[in-house]
């Protein structure tokens, strides 16, 4: 990764609302519906403080069933790891992602954001702050609770804070120990869902905004 590049993977469970956020985010727009079956990668021009950096966006949809999440977590550089403030399952699944990010990249190397969705469904919350806070502070990650249906400043202000950080870890580490972020992500990610380590790589849909 250089400076000016960044590739940003998000990751969570069906229903957790984190293409509304990825939309939100990149065009200020809300839609509610998705009925996607495949990832799709954006691709965006971020300017902040002063510096502007072409950003790859790939939301991704069911790749731990459909074999291709080592490949995404060789890809990144950086991590949004989304879960529905209403769905404890999507919550349990976001510390799965996260445990399997720490287990697969070096650490401090790898720019993550834990994002609490839907936070104005507060009559249906399931997962209180407070457990997203304590996660994020078990993996060293940021944490943000957001909602896309109301409003796009929280999701722009967590990429924001996402790559800035990313863009850090390009400045200051190395670019050998950079290429070696993700050393044993086939290997592990293998192990956990015994998958084969042979990797078949996929055409991604993309956009430009």
């Amino acid at each position: 990764m250089t400076v000016n590049r960044i590739r940003v993977v998000v990751l969570g469970s069906a229903r957790s609302g984190k293409s509304a956020v990825v939309v939100r985010y990149l065009t200020k727009r809300y839609i509610g519906e998705y009925s996607s079956t495949g990832d799709f990668l954006y691709q965006h021009r971020a300017t902040f403080d002063g510096v502007s950096s072409e950003v790859e966006v790939l939301d991704t949809c069911g790749c731990a069933k459909r074999g291709c999440l080592a490949e995404h977590l060789r890809w990144g550089d950086a991590f949004a790891v989304v879960y529905s403030v209403c769905d404890r399952r999507s919550f349990l699944a976001a510390s799965e992602l996260l445990a399997l990010l720490e287990r697969t990249r070096l650490p401090g190397c790898t720019a993550v954001t834990l994002l609490g969705n839907k936070r104005d469904l507060e009559h249906a919350r399931a997962v209180k702050t407070e457990e997203g806070q304590e996660l994020s502070l078990r993996f060293r990650c940021q944490f943000y609770e957001v909602s896309a249906a109301e409003s796009s400043a929280g999701a722009a202000l967590a990429f924001q804070a996402l790559l800035r950080e990313a863009r850090s870890i390009a400045l200051l580490l190395p670019t050998p120990r950079r290429k070696l972020a993700a050393y044993s992500v086939s290997k592990v990610i293998g192990t956990i869902l015994g998958l084969s380590n042979k990797s078949v790589r996929k055409k991604r849909p993309s956009l430009s905004i």
